[in-house]
């Protein structure tokens, strides 16, 4: 037998390794250009998970752009202002000073040049030109120094009847006939031929006024029938539209503005704007504004305060830059993870088939890039579009409102938020992917996917990034410094995002204690830490800004509380009008409300009721024990220079009812009836019994000598015309029994805060002490004056309205209403998408525990405890970073307070604000666990693992 022997066949040469040819860069390039093909096929398999990713991008790009748009449409710039402020006009003459007048490009921006330390320059006497002159005969001296046609543009307010109502309005005072351009449009009927006809605009006729016919109005002490003869649009001087239009005043005093358009074929250069000034003038032209002069020319403390109001802006711009990117970032990290972890078992498989790791991490921020562009643009569209419509809407149904200009998208600082949110995208996507040079083929391969030991160090890390950015955020807003406020948003969230996983790892050891379903929930989330940090930090992100806003706008509000100054008691009113008018409103007042009761304050002061100014103006003075009359004296204001310094306060000058005292808080004088002052003030009933016996009441009880102080009386030179006074004489000194005013009285306002001294109206007559009335106070006998109550004798009454005090009432109720629905309706989306890519990527264990066992319940509890632990973490890392920002904030705006006397050093008021707080801690944890718990399906599948 014969055997034969067959070799087997070797085995084929393994083929050559494909050649590298082509550059680096074009090998680069081609890698990329598969990673885009690879990422725009999975987010179009995965539709789903890509319209969650392009909303948590779009969705705050979006606000911040429509923000931004909305900022620069409703602020006008000042060429905008230029059709409404002067027409058709080469500028405005928008004032007169006495002084020398330094201003900006804009008129409007105008200042005296006084620092407060030396008296400011007189202006050059322009001829012909007095303060009690005409109207025509000013517009003929301002028209001898400016060249041009000068066009008076007046503005007024009058009251109309209608009906048992007399509303306000405000009317402009110009000639029709001149061509004005765009200032003037005429839309039906006629232009007024004369004051007793006016023009009716389009807020005139939204506020009652009607479109014809005639109408009786009161303007100051003047009562007339007029015809309105037309509809037309008119701008007044304060970018407004006024509720009517006529050709000249009714009555000068009513008058609150004066100035005057300019005229002319030539432009009016900022050389001549600023020879102007040398007379004391506020100018705005057309040409300057076209063409603002270098910095070099401008005004000292104009150049000063726009380098300064620049400065804050870069430092405002930075930090706002800033908190974008890591916001934006913050918001897509679970939503790239979520992609990524999806992504583990094909990734895995191009690794062991070869892939390179950069090759997987292209692949991953090919997607983010994608998909970032994508929602970035197209947020950025939503938002402006969203601004040009409600724009043009509010423009239709308003077309008076000045809320919304000419539609304007801040294209720099846009582009600049489009960059920050795709530089965040790819960030965000950036951390899965730095994760793939770990890994793990064979355990991903066979379904094993668990973070590995958290790093005990990276807490510590966290902590002092943490320290060191809050260090930078006070140093940034206290110093106007760009760096540090970058440097300190990224130092605290970065060491926020660094505390994360611990903050996991001891949510799974301290849930211990819990039911099974909690137990199991928050451990898997500490071992899944890949999964639920960027959840997590998303949370964070949504929770950083609600308290931030929260607690800057709390504590600002807090302190303007603190320091506000009531202006009467609460619940009463005040009234102030011409003195001839008083009769006629006492009489109204009882009329239109019975259980009112009106009492008269005056002040010690001459008669100015007549034609002229009378030629001397009476005085009281507090003379202090140890002090002579002649020391006692106040210093007048005759128009000579003061010192260059202001000197200390005299202990020998504390209380006058003409000129100043300098240094003094509390000395001004004010007559009242005794009734009143007891009744305002409270007083016990001896005290009572004192003042309706003669006595008088005194700021400082240091004034009081023995039970009395002393008085001197007299009267001082009058100049009609510049309204100063000199040479004061002291005609009567006398002493009368006083009484020291609480401290309680003055923090109730029952006695104004510069009140030093309050006579009754009995003894003042007594002393023939002249006296004229100052205002009226009103109080309801059965309590507050109501607002009802308020608005029906307002409506009525014939030149005045009535101001109750009520209290500090938050200027920014709709501002923090605002940012509580916008952060509020942020954090909310956030945890709704967020949830639910959580648990997109939990369906394989729902699975598992459906399979041994669990019901629907259970699973349901296990969803919601894991969604409330991440939410809970969250929020409480997110309070902490608003806390430190939020202060940051606060700290500076609440340190300085504003009163007559200057700014004072107080110290900061640090609000923090319940509700938001209650909403981030306790609202978003349920609202995160609502939604997973009811997002459990009934029958998982539990044949297959993974994807």
């Amino acid at each position: 037998m014969t055997t034969s022997i067959i070799e087997r066949p070797a085995a084929p040469e393994a083929p050559a390794p494909p050649s590298r040819s082509g550059s680096r860069f074009q090998r680069w390039l081609a890698s990329w250009r598969v990673s885009l093909k690879m990422a725009r096929r999975d987010a179009l398999r995965y539709k789903g998970r890509s319209v969650l990713v392009l909303i948590m991008v779009a969705l705050p790009v979006g606000l911040i752009v429509a923000g931004l748009t909305f900022a620069s449409t409703s602020t006008r710039s000042t060429a905008e202002k230029l059709p409404w402020l002067l027409g058709n006009g080469q500028a405005i003459i928008l004032g007169i000073s006495p002084d020398v007048v330094e201003q900006g490009v804009d008129g409007n921006n105008s200042w005296s040049t006084s620092d407060g330390t030396e008296h400011p320059p007189t202006a050059k006497r322009i001829p012909g030109l007095t303060d009690d002159g005409t109207l025509a005969q000013r517009t003929k001296a301002l028209g001898a120094i400016v060249p041009g046609t000068l066009v008076p543009v007046q503005t007024g307010e009058f009251r109309w009847t209608d009906l048992t109502r007399r509303p306000y309005g405000t009317v402009m005072f110009i000639d029709p006939s001149v061509d004005l351009g765009p200032k003037l449009h005429l839309v039906s009927g006629r232009w007024p031929a004369s004051n007793d006809e006016i023009v009716v605009t389009p807020a005139g006729l939204h506020n009652g006024l009607p479109g014809d016919g005639t109408l009786e109005l009161n303007a100051g002490e003047t009562r007339r029938q007029i015809t309105i003869v037309g509809i037309a649009d008119v701008f007044d001087t304060d970018m407004g539209m006024p509720y009517a239009m006529t050709t000249a005043a009714w009555d000068e005093r009513n008058v609150y503005s004066t100035s005057w358009i300019v005229k002319r074929s030539t432009p009016m250069s900022w050389a001549e704007v600023r020879k102007l000034n040398g007379y004391g003038l506020a100018i705005t032209s057309a040409d300057v504004v076209a063409h603002p002069p270098p910095a070099s020319e401008m005004p000292g403390q104009g150049y000063d305060a726009q380098r300064q109001m620049d400065t804050e802006t870069k430092v405002m711009a930075a930090i706002f830059g800033a908190v974008l990117f890591l916001v934006t970032a913050l918001l897509v990290g679970p939503a790239f993870a979520v992609s990524a972890g999806r992504q583990r078992r094909s990734l895995a498989l191009a690794a062991s088939n070869g892939a390179e790791v950069r090759q997987l991490r292209r692949s991953v921020l090919a997607g983010a890039l994608i998909l970032g562009v994508l929602a970035a643009v197209a947020g950025a569209a939503l938002g402006a579009a969203s601004v040009a419509a409600g724009a043009a809407v509010w423009r239709g149904i308003r077309p008076w409102s000045t809320l919304v200009g000419p539609f304007d998208i801040p294209m720099i600082a846009v582009i600049i938020v489009l960059i920050c949110a795709v530089l965040a995208a790819l960030t965000a996507a950036m951390i899965p992917a730095l994760r793939l040079g770990r890994l793990d083929i064979v355990g991903v391969m066979k379904g094993q996917n668990v973070s590995p030991p958290h790093n005990r160090i990276l807490p510590f890390v966290g902590l002092a990034l943490f320290a060191l950015g809050a260090a930078g955020l006070f140093l940034a807003v206290t110093a106007n410094a760009t760096a540090p406020g970058v440097a300190g948003v990224f130092g605290l969230v970065g060491g926020a995002i660094c505390v994360i996983p611990l903050g996991l790892v001891w949510a799974g050891r301290l849930a211990g204690r819990f039911p099974v379903a909690v137990r199991m929930a928050t451990r898997d989330a500490a071992r899944q830490r890949h999964r639920s940090a960027p959840t997590v930090a998303a949370l964070m992100a949504g929770a950083a800004l609600l308290a931030t806003f929260a607690i800057a706008l709390e504590s600002n509000s807090r302190f303007e509380a603190k320091h506000y100054q009531p202006q009467t008691v609460a619940g009463e009113g005040t009234l102030w009008s011409a003195e001839s008018e008083y009769p006629t409103l006492i009489k109204q007042i009882t009329t239109l409300a019975p259980t009112w009761r009106v009492v008269e304050e005056r002040a010690v002061q001459g008669d100015y009721t007549g034609n002229t100014a009378p030629t001397s103006e009476p005085f009281v003075v507090v003379v202090p024990p140890g002090c002579s009359t002649a020391q006692a004296l106040p210093q007048l204001d005759d128009g000579s220079a003061p010192p260059p310094e202001q000197p200390a306060a005299d202990p020998c000058r504390t209380v006058t009812s003409i000129g100043y005292l300098p240094g003094a808080t509390r000395y001004g004088v004010t007559v009242v009836p005794a009734a009143e002052i007891a009744r305002r003030l409270q007083l016990p009933k001896a005290d009572a019994a004192a003042v309706a016996g003669g006595a008088v009441l005194v700021g400082d009880e240091a004034l009081i000598k023995g039970g009395t102080v002393t008085l001197a009386m007299g009267s001082a030179t009058n100049d009609p015309k510049s309204g100063t006074q000199s040479d004061p004489k002291v005609t009567t000194t006398k002493q009368v029994p006083a009484i020291a005013i609480s401290e309680s009285a003055y923090q109730r306002a029952a006695v104004e805060s510069r009140t030093g001294l309050v006579i009754p109206t009995e003894v003042a007559g007594d002393i023939n002490l002249q006296t004229a009335p100052s205002s009226l106070h009103v109080y309801d006998t059965r309590g507050a004056i109501t607002k009802a109550d308020q608005k029906k004798v307002a409506e009525q009454l014939a030149n005045s309205g009535v101001n109750v005090e009520r209290g500090y009432e938050r200027p920014d109720k709709w501002l923090m209403l605002g940012v509580l629905g916008i952060t509020g309706f942020l954090l909310v989306t956030v945890t709704l998408i967020s949830t639910a890519l959580a648990l997109a990527e939990q369906q394989a264990d729902m699975g598992t525990l459906a399979a041994v066992g669990a019901t629907k319940g259970t699973r349901r509890r296990f969803a919601a405890a894991q969604a409330a632990t991440v939410a809970l973490l969250g929020g409480l890392l997110g309070i902490a970073i608003g806390l430190v920002a939020g202060v940051a904030i606060a700290w500076p705006t609440t340190t300085t307070w504003w009163d007559d006397l200057g700014p004072h050093k107080v110290a900061p008021t640090i609000g923090i604000p319940v509700l938001p707080i209650l909403i981030i801690v306790l609202g978003v944890p349920l609202i995160a666990a609502t939604i997973a718990a009811a997002s459990i399906r009934r029958a998982p599948h539990v044949t297959r693992r993974g994807n």
